[in-house]
């Protein structure tokens, strides 16, 4: 039994994070895009990284302010796909997260990790 909730919470999350990566794409401005760029970008160094780190990437991009939420759910559906692994937990450096734990991600296929996909 906790087998089928676990599926069904994975389900939902993901769900969840899918919709969230739709909204996120705008006529007038598209921050999947930014975001994913971003995490393209840290994915292909090869070094570790965190949400902090995507967050400050997109910050210094030159666009507008962008949905903080869609670190999280870009950062999930790429570990869904293999993108990126998980390497370890770290206290966030944010302010706004009051020190909780963010995942500490890595490249899964160092130099092959594709561009951001547009639309």
């Amino acid at each position: 039994m906790p087998s089928d909730q676990l599926s069904l919470g994975l389900g939902e999350r993901h769900a969840g994070q899918a919709a969230n990566l739709a909204a996120g794409q705008k006529g007038y401005r598209d921050d999947r895009h930014r975001v994913e760029t971003a995490v393209a970008t840290l994915a292909r160094s090869g070094a570790e990284f965190t949400a902090d780190d995507v967050h400050r990437l997109v910050q210094h991009d030159g666009g507008t302010g962008y949905d903080r939420n869609l670190v999280s759910s870009v950062l999930g559906i790429w570990a869904k796909e293999g993108r990126i692994k998980r390497i370890a937990y770290a206290v966030s450096t944010s302010k706004s997260r009051h020190a909780s734990k963010n995942g500490v991600w890595r490249g899964a296929r160092h130099g092959q990790i594709p561009e951001a996909r547009r639309g």
